[in-house]
């Protein structure tokens, strides 16, 4: 009987303890299983699918430039290294030299208020609960930093020691506990950044590089920063439930479901049914992705992050540029943890080829988002390079053509484009009151390099006269396009230019433009003397000039010594040969019908040197990787020492032409116009064969295959010479608005110009 009662107390402890085990996974299966209708869309604060580093709200982001560290910051778009192979991703490269020191990469969760440079609106993340990113090392980084911060006094900067910032570290976060090669899916949960008292005032999420056991040097790529929601025990969990993948039957293309199609062609919608928040609460999105070759290498359209509903959706553009025969598709599941779960091929489809004029439209349109994306909105200055820091005059000049250029596309509503102008013209005019202008400057010319947010001198820049030659015939090209109160404004910077105060009046420099001044050096100790398309610029405007004119003879002053290069067409040739000085003249002036009182046709004369620099390339493939009749350019650009403008090929003036194996696009791009074909099969064969060369502002600025670099930097002057000899190619459009120009007009007939004859 003992025994009998033992066992049933037996029996009774065991069918508690069962219905108590039942009861709490049955609340924690409930508890898993969201509620779709409580359901908070992440904030996908930057994925870097519009190309550029500016979030996908308007904030801004960048490196810390300033020693002893430095972090520069790039949107990359290259095989290997993106995310998923596809769109782009961010690159930072960062040196910290010495140990202890760190440096940084930061992101403004806010836009900057208008008129306010610097002053960002703080970002509510009250009701999100995680932050999630992908990350993935060139190398071995170290510890990465992650920093939160708030604005504690409500000014919208960032102060240390005012605000607040709190920090945690990326590897504890990690499956495989360190930053590594691979890709690898982070999430933070924000109760983890502890010092944050207030989320409604979040300002800055930065991170961090540390010099702390000699991680001196090093590159990180980003991806995907998202601020998002999931219950506690979702958050908490160690594993994730399984994913699904999508249903493949419920496909459709357009609304249609099918398992072939003709040809892709322009925008499409994409759908496709799977689990939702209700299914799986750890379910992040579905993304969509495409094959070029059969499955070997799969590249992201896009993703839907709205996991409340089980249908997901994305628009298509197929990239028809690399004339791909056929696309396959798929849609994959991915969860809060980074597993993914994908479909077999969905589909298989044919592309139209893309035609040369949509091509170069590509171009151009990634060209203009460059001075789209670097003009103060308090200044109107364009920034001199796409790393930050200051503006420069010749890039703020081609800027004011390139919105013009914009605003012909609808590429920019042309109401913007022309308040923009509005306020770079102003920047550069005598202020109410007679005081100087904004902008620094002597006798009507500007510094080189200006503060992008005062307008001051920056550092110790120089006055330069072929910098401001540019900037006021961008303002003149603006003037015509725009005409009224902006051709009033552009003619005022043109009036206020004395172009006699730097034209030499003494041998040997005797009607010689000076190259620039500075209050510490004067007059600098260099001169206009020998042919280049800069010198051509400066005189012919100061030879129009409607208040300050100058002897028409200052354009038959500088030396013009003749030559060919490997039996070649003679030509009139600059000192160092690069490619820029026979285009930056032409990109303004239309010299294709008319000759200058010596007989020279500057139109064929540049059509020459450049058949001379890409036949030297073609002459040097033995010597340098990617050398030949399809990659040619040796011109003024970036190399993995630093900018150069010296380098060229022959003839050339110094007797001693450089160059490393450095090529850049903006040479065969720039001289579209003189040699069409040969410029465009360039150019074309560079996106196609060098997908590294295509970055955030389309065309990068230079390459070096044999050391495998491609320049991390674009520069204004550089993206100019890409878009705006393209729109004199494709429409005129440059020549003929500066072209309409009196003042213009009476320069060449100043200085002797003519029909020209025996036009080839």
């Amino acid at each position: 009987m003992r025994l009998s009662a033992i066992s049933k107390l037996a029996a009774i402890s065991f069918f508690c303890l069962l219905s108590a085990i039942l009861i709490n996974n049955y609340s924690f299966a409930n508890n898993n299983k969201s509620n779709g209708s409580n359901f908070i869309p992440p904030l996908i604060l930057s994925d870097y699918n519009n190309g550029t580093v500016l979030t996908n709200a308007g904030g801004l982001s960048g490196g810390h430039e300033e020693k002893p560290g430095t972090a520069y910051a790039t949107v990359v778009c290259d095989d290997g290294l993106t995310l998923g192979n596809s769109g782009y991703s961010l690159s930072v490269e960062y040196s910290v030299e010495r140990l202890g020191e760190y440096t940084f990469y930061w992101i403004k969760l806010g836009k900057e208020i208008p008129g306010k440079p610097g002053v960002t609106e703080p970002v509510d993340l009250r009701k999100y609960n995680y932050l999630s990113f992908w990350v993935r090392s060139a190398g071995d980084t170290g510890n990465i930093k992650i920093e939160m911060h708030q604005d504690a006094n409500n000014d919208g900067i960032f102060t240390f020691g005012t605000d607040i910032s709190s920090h945690v570290y990326a590897d504890p976060y990690i499956k495989g506990g360190r930053v590594d090669t691979n890709w690898d899916k982070v999430v933070i949960p924000l109760k983890d950044f502890k010092d944050i008292k207030d989320w409604s005032k979040s300002s800055e999420l930065v991170f961090v590089f540390e010099n702390k056991a000699g991680n001196k040097k090093g590159t990180v790529y980003l991806d995907n920063i998202l601020f998002g929601y999931r219950p506690e025990n979702v958050l908490n969990a160690k594993d994730a439930n399984p994913l699904k993948a999508p249903v493949e039957a419920s496909f459709k293309v357009n609304g249609v479901q099918a398992k072939q199609c003709p040809s892709f062609n322009g925008t499409n919608e994409l759908s496709i049914q799977a689990e939702d928040i209700r299914d799986n609460p750890f379910i992040e999105s579905v993304r969509f992705e495409y094959s070029a070759d059969k499955g070997g290498i799969w590249r992201s359209i896009g993703a839907d992050y709205d996991v409340k509903k089980k249908l997901y959706k994305v628009v298509w553009h197929p990239d028809n540029t690399r004339e791909e025969p056929s696309y396959i598709l798929r849609a994959v599941a991915t969860d809060l943890r980074g597993n993914e779960k994908a479909t077999d091929t969905l589909i298989e489809c044919g592309v139209k080829p893309m035609t040369d004029d949509e091509f170069l439209d590509l171009v151009e349109r990634k060209a203009f988002e460059f001075f789209e994306n670097h003009q103060n909105p308090k200044t109107g200055l364009f920034a001199d390079t796409s790393g930050g820091g200051d503006a420069s005059i010749a890039s703020t000049g081609f800027g004011l053509a390139a919105l013009c250029a914009g605003a012909e596309h609808k590429w920019i509503p042309k109401e913007e484009a022309k308040a923009r102008v509005m306020t770079t013209l102003d920047t550069f005019l005598p202020q109410k009151g007679g005081k100087e202008s904004a902008a620094e400057g002597k006798n009507g010319f500007f510094y080189h390099f200006l503060n992008m947010n005062t307008a001051r001198r920056a550092g110790k820049a120089e006055i330069s006269t072929v910098d401001t030659a540019i900037l006021v015939a961008g303002a003149i090209t603006a003037g015509e396009y725009f005409g009224g109160d902006v051709k009033k404004k552009a003619e005022e910077i043109y009036k206020n230019v004395e172009w006699g105060k730097f034209l030499g009046r003494e041998k040997p420099w005797e009607n010689y433009f000076c190259m620039g001044w500075s209050p510490e050096r004067g007059f600098l100790d260099a001169y206009w003397d020998y042919y280049t398309d800069e010198v051509m610029i400066i005189s012919l405007l100061a030879i129009g000039s409607p208040t300050y004119p100058v002897s028409p003879d200052v354009f038959y002053a500088w030396a013009r010594n003749k030559d060919s290069y490997a039996g070649g067409k003679p030509f009139i040739y600059t000192w160092h040969g690069a490619l820029f000085s026979y285009q930056y003249a032409n990109i303004w002036y239309d010299f294709r019908d008319i000759a200058d009182k010596k007989g020279v046709n500057w139109f064929e004369n540049s059509t020459n040197a450049t058949l001379a620099n890409r036949q030297f390339c073609i002459d040097n493939a033995d010597k340098f990787k990617g050398y030949g009749p399809n990659c040619w350019g040796i011109t003024s650009m970036a190399r993995p020492e630093g900018y150069t403008m010296h380098f060229g090929t022959p003839p050339t003036g110094s007797g001693e032409p450089q160059y490393d194996g450095t090529i850049s696009p903006t040479g065969p791009a720039g001289s579209v116009v003189f040699t069409p074909v040969l410029s465009i099969s360039a150019i074309k064969n560079m996106y196609m064969t060098y997908p590294r060369l295509w970055g955030q502002y389309g065309l990068k600025d230079s390459f070096n295959l044999n050391l495998n670099w491609y320049a991390p930097t674009y520069y204004g002057i550089g993206v100019a010479t890409i878009l705006l000899p393209m729109e004199n190619f494709r429409h005129e459009f440059i020549w003929k608005n500066f072209m309409k120009n009196k003042y213009v007009k009476d320069s060449l007939v100043k200085a002797g110009f003519v029909k020209a004859k025996n036009r080839r």
